[in-house]
């Protein structure tokens, strides 16, 4: 994310590990200290929000992921919502 240039995690658990698969579920935060986000110039608003990913990992390594994120929230934290519609 260019947007949110200082993006860290703040925790995770790792929910289950089977097989190739691991689910890893995790909260974030970051400000809008980066690129413009759809051309809203970086404001220095802060967020944090939870998100999960699904890994498939092959011969020890990440070969896919798919991730879920509470974006809608993120997104109104950083200003980059007006009212209920995308800014």
């Amino acid at each position: 994310m260019s947007a949110i240039a200082d993006l860290h995690i703040i925790s995770y658990d790792i929910i289950f590990a089977k097989d190739e698969h691991v689910l890893l579920r995790y909260s974030a935060e970051g400000s809008h200290c980066g690129q413009p986000h759809n051309g809203i110039e970086p404001s220095g608003k802060k967020a944090k929000w939870t998100a999960a990913a699904i890994f498939e990992v092959q011969d020890g390594k990440v070969h896919s992921f798919t991730k879920e994120w509470d974006k809608l929230n993120m997104w109104k934290q950083l200003g980059w919502m007006k009212d209920d519609e995308y800014a």
